[in-house]
């Protein structure tokens, strides 16, 4: 019998588990809480974060959350690499829709970026139920944010709690439009207005050939 003592491993102690940030744990939580009581939400919940995870690995995760904005961090993810490589395998189109986001974006910073009801109704001195009703008729410029929410370009007014001048007259020509038509008629400069922009214009007073130009964009007639 071989009497050479034997050798035993002893296993080393399990490294300890790198605790979650709480701003994780909270988001975690929600997600919990929000996937218990909402099915369609959960898949839709799951669906973006697996399509994250296939991404972030080899992204450089730095410059992403460097972003200003949760929506500015998801922005930039799907514009890295790895990202778009995925996405032009399904839709060729993907490059071409993600500068439509940025894009869109651009629009909602402009000119002072936007608010929501509860500000505008302060700026107007009239209730929430005021500004979404003038919204509702067409009077102001509105993006929705979902759950009932909207925000508002500020640019819509003016420092003295008025809408702009000219503003109404012009949307009353713009009505067949959704808010996104609208907005890059007032922010994109225009031939008929000596390539200064409708915003431009209105803010000095120049209410008809702004008027003029919303005719003219609403029946698609050439520059």
């Amino acid at each position: 019998m071989n009497t050479a003592t034997l050798k035993t491993k002893v296993p080393k102690p399990p490294k300890a588990t790198q605790k979650i940030p709480k701003s994780t744990q909270r988001t975690l939580d929600k997600v919990k809480t929000i996937s218990s009581q909402e099915p369609l939400t959960a898949a839709f919940l799951t669906r973006m974060i697996d399509s994250l995870i296939d991404i972030f690995d080899s992204s450089n995760l730095v410059d992403l959350v460097a972003n200003d904005s949760n929506y500015e961090v998801l922005l930039a993810a799907l514009q890295t690499p790895e990202a778009l490589s995925l996405l032009t395998e399904k839709d060729p189109l993907a490059k071409a829709k993600i500068r439509g986001l940025k894009l869109k974006q651009k629009l909602l910073e402009a000119e002072g970026g936007c608010a929501g009801s509860e500000e505008i109704a302060e700026i107007l001195g009239i209730s929430r139920q005021g500004v979404n009703q003038r919204r509702q008729r067409g009077k102001l410029i509105g993006f929705s944010r979902g759950k009932g929410k909207y925000i508002y370009p500020l640019w819509q007014f003016t420092d003295k709690g008025k809408t702009l001048n000219g503003l109404e007259k012009v949307l009353e020509k713009l009505g067949e439009f959704d808010p996104w038509m609208q907005i890059t008629f007032f922010l994109n400069p225009n031939v008929r207005l000596d390539n200064k922009t409708p915003l431009e214009m209105l803010q000095i007073g120049k209410i008809e050939p702004v008027f003029n130009s919303a005719i003219a964009f609403a029946n698609d007639e050439p520059d």
